[in-house]
């Protein structure tokens, strides 16, 4: 009762002009760290470039953007405090009951806080940061002034902090988030289109993509035997699609080097005689990375030392797949196709009996078309199925029978080179003789 008459002594209006105050207050700091959020270092240059008043001093604040902000959010909720204070006092000084004035005290200062605190200020920040920060740069520094005084009270605090570093992960994921952040921010404008401001996010998620993530799988690689001609390279790379082409040893961790197109049609164009060769008189030395690389790291070693195509080796040292450069730009800018590349289709009749299904058409749908049950206990796609049969990566032209049904490889798509459609019919029935 002693606070309700003190707080009577004081007329209402003076306590609601200096709680307003104190809101008001909160809300120009509130702007001035939305500001400081968006404002980077080169535009507080640029106002000291173009002479601006005041430009020196926001540019010594947003250079130590961290103190900065740590002063204005503290003196912010200071005043916020002492706001929400003298507006229960007006509100004390009614005959309500203490639930009322608490409730209406309450909601008062949330709508107060939400329109004066916050919804204004950001509006402003938002449209005109380097304004805000000219605007206020002298409540800022009295903020920073006030703050200097918790200074040995801060490095008290931090000196009790655990002072083990960042690992490069931490660090990594750190700054990626807060790029994205930044990201996400510049496409509220209305001008910035959804494709371009995910690629610049798969950008920045680049530096956290593992190598292991993109790269084909060892199990989908093609490749040759380092006992193969020249003449059987060149049947390769027309049927496979692929202009580079890993060499194996006794198995396909034996990787012994890589074979180049061009240099196989080089070599023939300049003496066809040599068609009998061994692929190991073009081969190249393979580059081996561990699997654990990072996108963004493998991206810089592709255009430092001039190669489009890795082996990533994993924990025991043997081959886990590889990678190539348009493996990289497909994380930034999505699957790339040319005018070459067919795209799946869903099950359509050739002719009657005769049927084109895609890769990945479960096997039992394509039992279904056919009357009868077609199950696997390992592999799930017709694709998967011809790839278990052969006991190797399907070729366009390969044939396989199974169960009454015969399937054969059409033609490859994309930059992969991967059999998309099938072609199904009936297996002949055997005649007598």
């Amino acid at each position: 009762m002693v606070v309700v008459d003190r707080a009577a002594e004081i007329p209402g209006i003076t306590l609601t002009i200096v709680a307003i105050l104190f809101y008001l207050l909160s809300g120009a700091l509130n702007a001035v760290e939305r500001s400081l959020e968006r404002l980077s270092r080169a535009s507080a240059e640029d106002l000291v470039e173009d002479g601006r008043r005041g430009g020196e001093i926001v540019l010594a604040q947003v250079s130590d953007r961290d103190r900065t902000a740590r002063s204005v959010r503290s003196v912010r909720l200071f005043f916020q405090t002492l706001s929400t204070i003298f507006l229960t006092l007006v509100f004390i000084q009614t005959d309500w009951s203490w639930w009322i004035v608490s409730l209406v005290a309450l909601f008062t200062n949330w709508g107060l806080l939400a329109i004066l605190g916050s919804t204004i200020p950001r509006q402003f920040s938002v449209r005109w940061p380097e304004g805000t920060m000219l605007s206020l740069r002298w409540l800022t520094n009295v903020c920073i002034r006030v703050n200097t005084v918790f200074d040995p009270l801060l490095r008290f605090f931090g000196g009790l902090r655990n002072t083990s570093t960042q690992t490069e992960a931490e660090a990594r994921h750190e700054m990626a988030d807060d790029l994205r952040e930044m990201v996400d921010q510049v496409g509220e404008a209305e001008l910035f289109e959804d494709e371009d401001r995910q690629m610049l996010r798969s950008v920045f998620e680049l530096g956290q993509t593992l190598v292991r993530e993109v790269m084909l799988p060892r199990t989908e690689m093609i490749t040759i035997g380092d006992d193969q001609s020249l003449e059987k390279a060149m049947h390769l790379f027309v049927r496979s699609g692929f202009s580079r082409i890993p060499v194996v040893g006794d198995d396909s961790d034996d990787i012994k080097g890589v074979i180049y197109f061009k240099d196989c049609m080089r070599r023939l164009m300049t003496n066809a005689g040599e068609s009998k060769n061994l692929v190991t008189v073009v081969m190249r030395p393979a580059h081996f990375i561990p699997e654990t690389l990072y996108a963004d790291d493998l991206l810089r070693m592709m255009q430092r030392d001039s190669f489009h195509l890795a082996l990533a080796v994993d924990e025991w040292g043997g081959i886990a797949g590889l990678v190539t450069l348009e493996d990289l730009l497909e994380e930034v800018v999505g699957e790339l196709t040319d005018e070459h590349d067919a795209k799946e289709h869903e099950p359509r009749e050739l002719e009657p009996g005769v049927w084109s299904v895609p890769s990945r058409l479960p096997i039992d749908e394509l039992g279904e078309i056919f009357g009868f049950e077609l199950d696997d206990e390992d592999v799930d796609s017709v694709g998967g199925l011809v790839a278990k049969i052969l006991n190797k990566v399907p070729l366009p032209g390969a044939s396989v029978s199974v169960k009454g049904l015969e399937i054969t490889a059409l033609e490859a798509i994309g930059r992969r080179k991967q059999v998309a459609n099938y072609r199904v019919s009936r297996a002949p029935e055997p005649r007598d003789v």
